[in-house]
């Protein structure tokens, strides 16, 4: 996701036509429903998946890789495309801006192609703005939680740059910077930090139970806590330069924010506003799961098959999808209206 909550203000959450809780407090702590939060969005299952790729070794890993690419990372990315040219509420008012950020980013792109033989530079330009993003998608689902549990504003200000800090940090140490093999006069100054480091998350955590009272682990600190140990156990691996257990944890960090992506956007179909509209959104939200499964199957097949006999394109294609899902989400997300609700990446 991409600078999704920046300097996002305050919005009106959306209620499920159903929904009734008889306990207030309890009522608010899920988007969409517990098992669906603690699944989708707080992604608990992904130890299980690292198990399974640590114990099938590189076979595995690699058939996993392939599903996790073809089938979750590249549609995440293009949902975000779709959404901005079917919903116009998203775009009104603003359709200059939207494509003047699109020819930029597609003529960019182009031009680097064209003055380069490899797409190593897009590549670097990809990670880099990649890693703002994952940061800055994590940062805003666990807002939108804070929001639901509390009317108090929580985690601003210092503690949102430690939470954004902290992703970064790790992304970019299990990039390989401050390794042996990087550069060498950083490893130990980067080793020795890393325990440093380790200190934001337990003080954010410690916050964010002080905040509850010590009464309740509400979904956003289950939250909380699934994301920032996925990155504590990268930056374990990163610190120890173990590089498969990097690579394993990568593709969970990859499949788990491709995956709460989906949810966020799931959850912002689910209002019974989306349900009644009768634009083309409208009927994708009445639709939504069998829309999401053809999509995703249909992009899965038809990248896969175009990477084999075009690789080149079909690398150059997902690498400006990816720049306009990251540009796109920073617009869309932020809101403007109470309508306009959500926060992801």
């Amino acid at each position: 996701m991409s600078s999704v909550m920046k300097r996002a203000a305050p919005v009106t959450l959306p209620q499920r036509a159903t929904e009734t809780p008889s306990n207030p407090r309890q009522g608010r702590q899920f988007l969409v429903g517990p098992i669906f939060d603690l699944f989708f969005l707080a992604n608990l299952y992904w130890p299980l998946l690292f198990v399974i790729d640590f114990l099938g070794q590189e076979d595995w890993h690699h058939g996993l890789l392939f599903w996790q690419v073809y089938f979750v990372t590249a549609p995440h990315r293009w949902i975000t495309v779709i959404l901005v040219g079917a919903d116009r509420t998203k775009t009104r008012g603003r359709e200059g801006r939207f494509l003047l950020v699109t020819g930029a980013i597609v003529t960019g792109c182009l031009l680097l192609r064209w003055q380069s033989s490899s797409l190593l530079c897009l590549g670097a330009i990809d990670y880099a703005w990649n890693a703002w993003h994952f940061a800055s998608q994590h940062h805003g689902i666990f807002r939108i939680y804070q929001r639901k549990e509390t009317a108090t504003p929580v985690f601003g200000g210092w503690e949102k740059w430690c939470f954004r800090g902290f992703l970064l940090y790790v992304i970019a140490r299990v990039a390989g910077v401050g390794w042996q093999v990087g550069p060498a006069d950083w490893t130990w100054q980067l080793q020795t930090l890393d325990p440093v480091v380790v200190l934001l998350p337990a003080t954010l955590l410690i916050q964010q139970i002080r905040r509850e009272g010590f009464r309740v682990l509400s979904t956003g600190t289950i939250y909380f806590g699934s994301v920032m140990s996925l990155f504590l156990a990268m930056l374990l691996a990163a610190h120890f330069e173990r590089r498969q257990l990097v690579l394993q944890f990568a593709l969970d960090r990859k499949s788990v924010v491709s995956v709460e992506y989906f949810a966020i956007v799931t959850w912002t179909t689910s209002s019974q506003t989306q349900h009644n509209r009768r634009d083309l959104i409208g009927t994708m939200a009445r639709n939504w799961s069998l829309f999401l499964l053809f999509f995703m199957g249909f992009l899965g097949i038809t990248g896969y098959l175009m990477a084999t006999g075009y690789t080149q394109v079909w690398v150059l294609i997902n690498v400006m999808v990816a720049f306009l899902h990251y540009a796109y989400d920073g617009m869309i997300w932020k809101a403007r209206r109470p309508a306009a609700t959500g926060g992801a990446t």
